[in-house]
């Protein structure tokens, strides 16, 4: 007999969106890590098609207690930064980010839209190359820091059909964003309407096929429950993004590889039980300097082969 107390695992009811299959396999059982919320959950995987998905899942009401301001994604402007080196490490990491997402446009300039657009920082790089920028953010503290602290065009909303008119738009991308739509079907619909044609979509989001994975496991930050709702293959993403009308154009590893790791290894100390200081100093250490510069070489290995934590795809309207 099970334990009173004993919460029962249910699998989703609903079969995998991707490839239809009904059964899905039992991964772990998980908790907020982040931020410590109360609350039980579990990740499942689609065995046919690898997707995996967290249960329950959480409506828009209660989901928002899981962001609060100090949220990891919600950082300040790159000049409100302390130190010189913070700020050049910042600004380092805008440029490669708006670089990368103009290259893949061919274009000098065009029209943005940055999706969960959070504070705002790498909306306002894209800004300041020239570029027409909107946004637009769930969170209403993170979509007010970006109107009022960087005088950036955002929307404090949900991205829904009537939020903007067809063929707007040159780009849109979604910085570590994807993963945290309940209902991802529905975006790209939403977004194949308001990309003009040939219009660039641009995903940044946790690859499950990262050595990461294999090592952390359960503690690997790339699941982060509950935000996640979802967590996809390069397989599963491009078979998603076909059936919506885009075409895939490439895949390049380059966001979050060390941050990511870090984080990470924070949460298998947290489940551990290693104390707060433990953390802290081991937390220091990894990110010294020293440490940067000896996993440099692996870092650029992972990524060359897709194997890092985080993965940048680029697709194309047709």
């Amino acid at each position: 007999m099970a334990n009173k107390n004993q919460i029962e695992v249910k699998p989703p009811a609903e079969a995998c969106f991707i490839c239809g299959n009904p059964n899905w396999r039992f991964l772990y059982k998980a908790q907020d890590l982040l931020h410590d919320i109360e609350g039980t959950f579990w990740l499942f995987e689609c065995p046919q098609c690898g997707l995996v998905t967290t249960q329950p899942k959480l409506d828009n009401e209660h989901i928002e207690k899981y962001y609060p301001e100090d949220y990891i994604s919600y950082p300040i402007a790159v000049d409100q930064e302390k130190t010189w080196h913070q700020r050049a490490d910042r600004q380092r990491g805008v440029r490669r980010r708006a670089e990368f997402a103009i290259g893949e446009t061919g274009m000098k300039t065009g029209k943005v839209l940055d999706v969960g657009c959070a504070t705002g920082v790498y909306l306002k790089g894209m800004q300041d190359r020239g570029w027409e920028s909107q946004g637009i953010e769930p969170s209403d503290y993170a979509a007010n820091y970006a109107k009022e602290q960087l005088k950036l065009d955002v929307k404090h909303d949900y991205l829904q059909f009537d939020s903007y008119p067809p063929n707007q738009f040159d780009l849109v991308t979604l910085w570590d964003v994807f993963e945290h739509l309940p209902n991802p079907t529905e975006t790209l619909e939403i977004i194949h309407k308001i990309l003009k044609p040939g219009g660039v979509l641009l995903l940044s989001l946790p690859n499950p096929e990262s050595w990461d994975r294999r090592w952390f496991k359960e503690a690997w930050s790339g699941w982060d429950v509950p935000r996640h709702y979802y967590v996809y293959g390069l397989k599963t993403l491009k078979q998603l993004l076909k059936r919506h009308g885009f075409r895939f154009k490439r895949i390049k590893s380059f966001t979050g590889r060390h941050g990511a790791m870090g984080i990470s290894f924070e949460f298998l100390l947290k489940n551990r039980g290693a104390s707060e200081k433990k953390r802290q100093s081991f937390s220091k250490f990894f990110h010294s300097y020293a440490v940067r510069a000896l996993t440099y070489p692996y870092f650029m290995f992972a990524d060359a082969i897709n194997r890092s934590a985080s993965m940048t795809v680029v697709f194309i309207k047709e």
